[in-house]
């Protein structure tokens, strides 16, 4: 632990050093979906010497809001059905800001020297209020997270991929796809990227076993020419993240996705990640060796330089890959909680704009590596279309096979946070850090904290089940 605790210490300092004078007297307009997490990204802007930043939010979120001494800050108020929808909403509202936000801004850059941060998962280039973007990905790399277009990908790449058939969004065609390819388990349905690029499992239909699809066609045939299709695999939902340089790739330890099963229907419930679970020491060294790969293919073929994650399934033939991000994902959260005082966004954003810095990807690496061994997570979180008036905390215990409320003076084994958000309200479960035991799967701890938010908060995530580990 004190070698680990040195090597953060190092990075932490390294890395605060080599990025003040990219960002130091620098002015910066950001703009992200909720409020709570741009407040992050201000504090590290302003520890690198940058000037009080404009934020720019499409809603309020969960937690605490920047303060005004931190950043100037305008909410625009959006409201969606689902996560993606508030994607989208969002880049719209960009592209049109109300006259008295752009008045704002001017009057916070008068010289019209900011750059823009688009601090969203599916960001587009885009210059807002007449500032260019900083760090923004390329559209021939983003092209690369559509469902469609990725398996001919990790062919070319040398990655072993599970069997899967692109057909057009007809009925007929899919039935067909599928009952080739079914293994037993029922076929994954993913839409193409017609409507623009899809997350958090929002394309994605589970055809179970019995089912003829007729449903899933339907709502797909929506939002897709092209549909591509695979069989769904048992095991552990994983991803694997790393960082594209330009004459290296770092690779992090792999990380679970909680991907949670609904007693029926066709939909796939996302719902966050962590880092408890641990895959064999051979697992996470083919999970690796093939983010090295992908990085370096990455590179190679569009250029390519930042962060990415791939994400797939701990099947029993091994690791396989579902889809590619080139991007930050949601994964590098839990991996970096150990270094908080390692600005990651500020970090990539320099690789993808190009600055040419000393970044010892080996230092990131070994850090990365390092302290996310040490510093596990064990949670996950989703959105909800209850609604909270407010963000709150509630202390739980474990009791039995369930979670309660804590009682005054009891010792509380995990924490939720709950408050509003775009879709109506979201909710946040974690374990504490001293609680968390390594090697288990998350995920039947946050099917445990659901049924608890559904009897206590009124939620209705309804029955849920986790995956099943197939390689123990």
């Amino acid at each position: 632990m004190n070698d680990t605790m040195s090597l953060v210490e190092e990075a932490n300092a390294y890395y605060r050093a080599l990025l003040r004078p990219a960002f130091e007297g620098r002015k910066f307009l950001v703009a992200g979906p909720v409020a709570v997490s741009l407040g992050g990204l201000a504090r590290q802007l302003r520890a690198l010497g940058a000037d009080r930043p404009f934020l720019i939010a499409g809603s309020a979120g969960t937690g605490t809001i920047p303060t005004p001494d931190e950043a100037e800050l305008r909410v625009l108020g959006l409201r969606a059905g689902d996560t993606l929808t508030g994607h989208r909403n969002l880049h719209r509202a960009l592209e049109n800001l109300p006259a008295e936000v752009r008045e704002a801004v001017d009057a916070w850059d008068p010289a019209r020297t900011a750059r823009f941060i688009f601090a969203d998962p599916l960001a587009e280039h885009v210059s807002v209020a007449g500032r260019e973007p900083y760090g923004i990905r390329q559209a021939a790399w983003a092209e690369l997270e559509d469902k469609v277009q990725i398996d001919a990908f990790w062919d070319a790449a040398g990655v072993a991929r599970a069997p899967s058939r692109v057909v057009p969004a007809d009925h007929a065609a899919l039935k067909a796809a599928a009952s080739a390819l079914d293994r037993g388990s029922g076929t994954v349905w993913a839409a193409d990227a017609r409507e623009g690029l899809n997350g958090g499992g929002l394309g994605l239909r589970w055809v179970r076993p019995g089912d003829d699809g007729r449903a899933s066609f339907a709502s797909l045939s929506r939002i897709a020419d092209r549909v591509r299709v695979m069989p769904f695999l048992e095991g552990i939902p994983a991803s694997i993240h790393g960082v594209v340089f330009p004459d290296t790739v770092a690779v992090f330890r792999p990380v679970e996705m909680v991907v949670l099963r609904p007693r029926t229907g066709d939909r796939l419930h996302y719902a966050g990640c962590a880092t408890a679970f641990e895959p064999s020491a051979a697992d996470r060294t083919a999970m690796r060796d093939l983010a090295s790969r992908v990085g370096a293919a990455l590179r190679e073929t569009v250029g390519y330089r930042g962060p990415f994650g791939v994400d797939g399934v701990l099947t029993d033939d091994g690791f396989r890959p579902t889809e590619l991000n080139p991007r930050a994902g949601a994964g590098l959260g839990p991996l970096s909680v150990g270094l908080a005082g390692l600005s990651l966004t500020a970090l990539f954003l320099t690789i993808v704009a190009g600055e040419p810095l000393a970044y010892r990807p080996e230092l990131l690496e070994r850090a990365m590596v390092e302290s996310s061994d040490a510093h596990r997570t064990c949670g996950g979180w989703s959105v909800t279309p209850t609604e909270f008036a407010a963000s709150a905390t509630l202390n739980v215990v474990r009791d039995g096979d369930e979670y309660r409320e804590a009682g005054a003076g009891e010792d509380p084994d995990a924490t939720f946070q709950f408050g509003p958000g775009p879709v109506g309200g979201f909710l946040r479960f974690s374990v504490r850090p001293e609680r968390v035991v390594p090697g288990p799967s998350a995920a039947p701890e946050v099917v445990r904290a659901f049924r608890f938010a559904d009897r206590r908060l009124g939620t209705d995530f309804g029955e849920l089940t986790a995956a099943r580990d197939v390689r123990s």
